[in-house]
C-alpha cells in the first residue's frame, strides 16, 4: 500500500476535472426505476446472531487486484493509475472474505471521477462511459473484471445489471460521484429474496432483487469492484455510511460460519518476491504451460498477450478483432490509440511493479531463448528473486492431460457453435415457412371477401336498372333494395400449430486418434512470426550458471542435459525446414549470373544473324530464279554466274546433340539452337537458374547443415536470387513439384525433407551443356507431339499474356537483350512463331515482356531423364 499523497500524480489529475453529482437520468427511466424502488420493502431486519464473528478484517490482497490499482494506506480507498495508456484500462479488485450463507452487504462511495488527457481517436474505440464503476460479487478464482464471465454479477454506474458480457439496461438507478451505493447479497434460502442480489443508493432501494444465476448458487461469493478513472471508498463495516430501510449486517461483521477467508500469499522470508522467466521452445506448449501454472499459483503475467487480453476486458474495440494476431509472443496491438500501440503501458507497469508485493511471470518466448535479450530482460527486475524456468523437452503426464483437455474443450466449443448456428438456421427456415403459409391464408381470405363485395355490387346494379326501367314505364316497383348480407360466421381457417421440435443438446465430440497422439496442441496463432523465428533460432540457447543475472535456474520438464540435447535436435530439424531470411546472393553467384546473361545474349545474336543470312540467301535465290524465268520467256541467254563453293551443312535432324563441339556452329554456321523459340529459351533459362541457385545456396548459407534448397521454400529463394516471382501457373503447371519435373535432367527433389539436388557440377567449363539439354528436350517433345501425345506440349504463357500470367517488371534488368536487326531477322524469327515479324522494330535492343522477367521457365520436359551425375566433361 502507498500513502495517498504518493499515488495521486499531479499532472495526470490536474489535466482533467472532477465530475460532481450523479449523472442525470431521462425522466421516464428515472420514474420507472424509482417506482420499482418505492414498492414495499420485503427485506426484514437481521435477527440477532450470537455466533462467533469474523476475526479477520476484509481487505484486498495485492494478488487479487490488477496492477493499476493503488490502495491508500488509510481511508480504505482504491484509485487507478491513469498515465501512459492506463486511463483506457479497467482496474479490478476482489476482497479477501467470501460469503457462503446468510445476508450481508458492503458499501462503496464514489469520491471522484477523473478525466485524464486522452487521444481524440480513443473515444471511438472505447465502449461505455469514460469513468465507470461496477460493484458486485464473484467467485474466488474468477476474472478480476466483473461481468466478464459467468462467475460474477454486478451493477454499473449506468444502472445496468451485468453478467457474462451481457448488460440488462435500466434495472437500477444510475449512480455517480458523491453517491453511496450498497450491494446486498441474500443467500438465505428461507428468505423471500433468497439467492438474490440488490442495489441500494444512499440508503434507498435502487432496484428490485435480481436472482443469482444457477451456476453461482451454493458457491462462495466475494465482494468485488471493477472501475476506470474513478476513486472509490469501500466500507465493509461495522457501520454503514447510509443505513438501509432494514437492518443488514455488513461483511466485516459476518459470522464465521457464513464466510470463507482467503489468506494472503505467503511473503518470502528474505523479502524478495519471485520473477519467473520461462524459457520455452516455440510451438511446444509454452502458453499452455503458462496458463496451467497461473491457474495454480498467485503470479501475475507480464506479456503482450496479457496486455491484449486486458484491453479486451476493458471494452476497447480492436479494428481487426481480438482473434486476429500475428503471434502469441508479440501480438500487434493495432488499436489506433498511440498510448496503447506503442506499449507505453508496459513502461508504466515496469515502474509500478517494484512497489507491489507480488510474484510475476515475464513471458517472452523469443527473448527467453536469446542470451543477450534474456540477460537484458532480467536486469530490469533488480531487487526480485529472478528465476529462469526452463520448460523444454518431454513434458510430464499432467501437462499432456491438460493439453488434451484444452484441445477437447476448444473442439467442443467449435462443435457447439456450429450446432447453435445450424439450429438458428432451422428456426429461421421454419419461421419463413410459417410466414409464407400465413400470407397465403390472408390472401385467400381477402380474395373471398372481394368476391362477396362484387356479388353485392352486382345485385345493387341490377336492382337500380330494374327500378329505372319500371319508373320509365310508369309501373309500380315494389322490390326491396338488396341489403349487404351479413357475413356468415364461418370457421376461420387457422394455421396448424406445429410443435416446435425440442432443442437437441450439442453432440459430444471426441479427440481423434491422431489428436490423441499430439503432445502439444496447435494454437490459433503461432508463438513466433516465421520471420522472427527464422532469423533467431540459430542463436537460441538455454540459460547456464554463467548468467549471473539469475538467482536460480530450474529445469521443470527434463534434466538439464536432456533439455539441452532436445533444443540442439530441434535446431537441427529447424535448419532443414526453415528459411534463411537474411540470405544474400554472394559474389560467386553474381559473377556466374552476369556471365550467363552475356552468353545468352550472344546466343540470340547468333541465332538472329544466322536466320538473317539464310533469309538473304533465300531472297537472292528467288531473285535469280525470277531473272532466269524472265530471260527464258524473252528468249535471251541467261549469263552464268561464277559458282561459289557452298559450305557443307551438318545433317541437323540426325545430329548427335551431345557430340557437338561448338553449339554456335554445328556446320555451315548453323547453331544448335537455330530452332529455339520462346518456350525453348525459357526452358534453357530455367535449367540454368535451378542449377546456379542450387550451388549458390550451399555457398551463401555457409552452414554445413544447410547444403540444399528445400522444395517448400523454393519460391522464396528464387525471389532472393533472381529478384522476381516464381509463378508455377506461368509455366502451365500447378505446383513447384511439377515445375521441377520439367527440368529433372538438371535438378532432382530428393530425401524425406524434399530438397533440391543439382545433377551437374558447379565447375562446368562452359554453358554449352544447357543448350544441348534444351535441344534434346525440344526434339523429344516434337517426336511425342508427332505421335499424338498432347501432354508433351508446352503451356508456357506467351509474351502477349504477360500481365495475365503475373509479370515482374522489376526483373527487366535481368533480361538479356534481343538484337532486332533491320527487320529481316525479325521477320525470320516471326516465321518460327517466336516473336512475330518485325515485332521489336528496326535497329534497337528490345526485351520481351516475359511474365517471369527474363526468359523465365518452361513447361513440358521430356519422357526420359538423364542419369545422375556424369556431366563433368561438359
Amino acid at each position: 500500500a502507498l500513502p495517498i499523497s504518493l499515488i495521486v500524480p499531479g499532472p495526470a489529475r490536474s489535466a482533467g476535472c472532477r465530475l460532481s453529482g450523479a449523472m442525470a437520468e431521462p425522466p421516464a427511466k428515472k420514474a420507472k426505476t424509482e417506482e420499482a424502488a418505492q414498492e414495499p420493502e420485503s427485506e426484514k431486519d437481521a435477527p440477532v446472531d450470537k455466533a462467533p464473528k469474523l476475526k479477520e478484517t476484509p481487505v484486498f490482497h495485492v494478488e487479487d487486484t490488477t496492477m493499476n490499482v493503488m490502495p491508500s494506506t488509510s481511508g480504505n480507498m482504491l484509485m487507478p493509475l491513469t498515465d501512459g495508456g492506463l486511463q483506457y484500462l479497467m482496474a479490478g479488485a476482489r476482497a479477501s472474505v467470501g460469503l457462503k450463507s446468510g445476508r450481508y452487504m458492503f458499501e462503496v462511495k464514489v469520491l471522484e471521477s477523473i478525466t485524464p488527457l486522452e487521444d481524440p481517436s480513443a473515444r471511438a474505440r472505447i465502449t461505455g462511459a469514460r469513468s465507470q464503476l461496477r460493484i458486485g460479487f464473484s467467485t474466488g478464482d474468477s476474472s478480476l473484471f466483473l461481468g466478464e464471465s459467468e462467475d460474477s454479477v454486478c451493477f454499473d454506474t449506468e444502472g445496468a445489471f451485468c453478467r457474462e458480457r451481457k448488460k440488462t439496461m435500466n434495472v437500477a438507478q444510475k449512480f455517480g460521484t458523491g453517491d453511496v451505493v450498497a450491494v446486498v447479497l441474500n443467500l438465505d434460502s428461507a428468505s423471500p429474496n433468497g439467492n438474490t442480489v440488490s442495489l441500494f443508493k444512499d440508503g434507498k432501494r435502487a432496484c428490485q432483487p435480481q436472482p443469482l444465476p444457477e451456476n453461482l448458487k451454493g458457491k462462495v461469493l466475494f465482494p468485488a469492484m471493477t472501475f476506470r478513472n474513478v476513486t472509490a471508498h469501500y466500507n465493509f463495516g461495522p457501520s454503514p455510511l447510509a443505513p438501509l430501510p432494514f437492518k443488514c449486517r455488513m461483511v466485516g461483521e459476518a459470522s464465521q460460519k457464513d464466510v470463507n477467508v482467503k489468506p494472503a500469499a505467503q511473503a518470502p522470508k528474505d523479502g524478495k518476491y519471485e520473477v519467473l522467466f520461462p524459457v520455452c521452445v516455440p510451438e511446444e506448449g509454452a502458453f499452455d504451460w503458462l496458463d496451467q501454472f497461473l491457474s495454480k499459483n498467485p503470479h501475475t503475467e507480464i506479456s503482450d498477450r496479457a496486455l491484449l487480453s486486458w484491453c479486451e476486458k476493458s471494452g476497447i474495440n480492436r479494428p481487426k478483432g481480438y482473434a486476429a494476431r500475428t503471434s502469441n509472443d508479440k501480438p500487434e496491438m493495432s488499436f489506433g490509440i498511440p498510448a496503447l500501440d506503442d506499449l507505453s503501458v508496459r513502461r508504466v507497469l515496469q515502474a509500478v511493479a517494484p512497489m507491489q508485493k507480488r510474484h510475476y511471470v515475464v513471458m517472452e518466448v523469443r527473448a527467453g531463448l536469446l542470451k543477450e535479450e534474456r540477460q537484458e530482460l532480467a536486469a530490469r527486475w533488480a531487487g526480485f528473486k529472478r528465476v529462469a524456468t526452463v520448460v523444454v523437452g518431454e513434458p510430464p503426464a499432467a501437462f499432456k492431460q491438460y493439453s488434451q483437455e484444452m484441445m477437447l474443450k476448444l473442439k467442443q466449443e467449435a462443435s457447439d457453435a456450429e450446432h447453435r448456428a445450424k439450429a438458428a438456421q432451422e428456426r429461421s427456415k421454419r419461421e419463413i415457412e410459417r410466414k409464407q403459409k400465413q400470407m397465403e391464408l390472408d390472401k385467400k381470405k381477402a380474395l373471398k371477401k372481394q368476391q362477396k363485395m362484387q356479388e353485392t355490387m352486382k345485385k345493387k346494379a341490377e336492382f337500380a336498372k330494374r327500378k329505372k326501367e319500371a319508373e320509365a314505364k310508369g309501373e309500380k316497383f315494389d322490390e326491396e333494395e338488396p341489403k349487404e348480407q351479413e357475413e356468415e360466421e364461418e370457421p376461420e381457417e387457422q394455421l396448424e400449430q406445429e410443435e416446435e421440435p425440442m432443442e437437441e443438446d450439442p453432440p459430444k465430440v471426441q479427440l481423434s486418434a491422431e489428436e490423441k497422439k499430439l503432445t502439444f496442441r496447435k494454437l490459433p496463432a503461432c508463438d513466433l512470426t516465421p520471420y522472427l523465428l527464422n532469423t533467431g533460432f540459430l542463436n537460441f540457447t538455454l540459460p547456464d550458471k554463467e548468467e549471473t543475472c539469475f538467482e536460480d535456474i530450474k529445469f521443470l520438464w527434463q534434466p538439464e542435459s536432456k533439455a539441452r540435447e532436445h533444443l540442439k535436435e530441434w535446431i537441427q530439424v529447424k535448419k532443414l525446414t526453415s528459411r534463411v531470411e537474411d540470405l544474400q546472393p554472394g559474389e560467386w553467384f553474381n559473377g556466374k549470373w552476369k556471365e550467363w546473361q552475356k552468353v545468352v545474349q550472344g546466343y540470340h545474336a547468333k541465332q538472329n544473324a544466322y536466320k538473317a543470312s539464310e533469309a538473304a540467301k533465300e531472297a537472292k535465290k528467288k531473285l535469280k530464279d525470277a531473272a532466269k524465268e524472265k530471260a527464258e520467256k524473252e528468249g535471251k541467254e541467261v549469263p552464268e554466274e561464277e559458282s561459289k563453293e557452298e559450305v557443307q551443312k551438318a545433317d541437323f535432324e540426325h545430329l548427335d546433340v551431345f557430340g557437338v563441339e561448338d553449339v554456335t556452329d554445328v556446320g555451315g554456321g548453323e547453331p544448335l539452337f537455330v530452332a529455339f523459340n520462346f518456350e525453348d529459351w525459357t526452358m534453357m533459362d530455367l535449367r540454368y537458374q535451378m542449377h546456379l541457385m542450387s550451388h549458390a545456396f550451399r555457398r551463401d548459407a555457409n552452414d554445413p547443415d544447410r547444403v540444399a534448397v528445400p522444395l517448400e521454400h523454393l519460391a522464396f529463394y528464387y525471389q532472393k536470387y533472381f529478384k522476381k516471382v516464381l509463378n508455377s501457373k506461368f509455366f502451365g503447371v500447378d505446383s513447384t513439384d511439377d515445375l521441377l519435373e520439367l527440368v529433372r535432367d538438371t535438378v532432382l527433389v530428393t530425401g524425406k525433407s524434399k530438397v533440391l539436388e543439382p545433377q551437374l557440377p558447379d565447375d562446368l567449363e562452359s554453358s554449352n551443356l544447357f543448350v544441348m539439354l534444351t535441344e534434346e528436350s525440344r526434339r523429344d517433345r516434337s517426336r511425342r507431339i508427332d505421335l499424338g501425345d498432347d501432354t508433351a506440349k508446352l503451356k508456357i504463357s506467351t509474351p502477349g499474356q504477360g500481365k495475365a500470367a503475373g509479370s515482374a517488371p522489376a526483373a527487366d534488368a535481368a533480361r538479356p537483350p534481343f538484337q532486332a536487326g533491320a527487320g529481316a531477322a525479325g521477320a525470320q524469327s516471326g516465321k518460327g512463331g517466336q516473336w512475330g515479324a518485325g515485332q521489336w522494330g528496326p535497329g534497337q535492343q528490345a526485351r520481351p515482356p516475359f511474365p517471369q522477367g527474363g526468359y523465365g521457365q518452361p513447361a513440358g520436359g521430356y519422357g526420359q531423364g538423364y542419369a545422375k551425375g556424369g556431366w563433368g566433361k561438359w
